[in-house]
């Protein structure tokens, strides 16, 4: 009886006097696990760090540019990665100013995870949204930051070791007359 469901706490009568192993039990147990699943989802969707970064990238890409380079877009990640080192080291010395010897905060432990991380995405592959294509870029600034509308913008994949390489064919370029660009799509 799909109609028959109970799924607020509201529609559920006499739920103070119930037997533990009641039918009436485990209306009220279901009830207590949609709402936590509901919240659970609705923290995911406010909560996307994938979202995060996107719209991190569009504020910081300069808005008179149509397009980036990929040396751009390599300044761009470097800024990104950069961005919590001011908090880390105010937090350092915090703990240092100290005539005692602290532990490091949790917010400390958290902000170098998230950098170690961050930099081992970059060496294996860092996606953003691909900022050398205009239409992509106009996309990007005609975002909201919402989730359902990221499948309509382009992404590619980022690797430290490209800049390397690039740095080496803008030696040889000379040479072949053309350097290619190395990203992923």
């Amino acid at each position: 009886m799909p109609g028959s469901k109970r799924l607020t706490l509201k529609t559920i009568k006499n739920r103070e006097n119930v037997h533990p192993y009641s039918r009436k039990a485990r209306q009220i147990s279901r009830v207590y696990m949609r709402k936590e699943k509901l919240e659970k989802k609705s923290n995911e969707r406010s909560n996307n760090p994938k979202a995060e970064r996107w719209l991190w990238f569009r504020f910081a890409f300069d808005e008179s540019l149509s397009f980036a380079t990929k040396a751009d877009i390599h300044d761009l990640i470097d800024m990104y990665l950069k961005r919590n080192d001011e908090e880390l080291q105010k937090l350092r010395e915090e703990r240092e100013s100290s005539s005692f010897k602290r532990p490091k905060s949790s917010r400390e432990n958290l902000l170098e995870a998230l950098i170690q991380s961050e930099r081992a995405e970059y060496v294996s592959g860092f996606e953003l949204p691909d900022l050398t294509n205009g239409k992509n870029v106009k996309l990007l600034r005609e975002w909201d930051g919402d989730q359902n509308g990221m499948s309509r913008i382009k992404t590619i994949r980022v690797t430290e070791a490209s800049t390397d390489i690039e740095k080496k064919k803008t030696k040889s370029k000379s040479k072949s007359g053309v350097a290619a660009m190395d990203v992923e799509q």
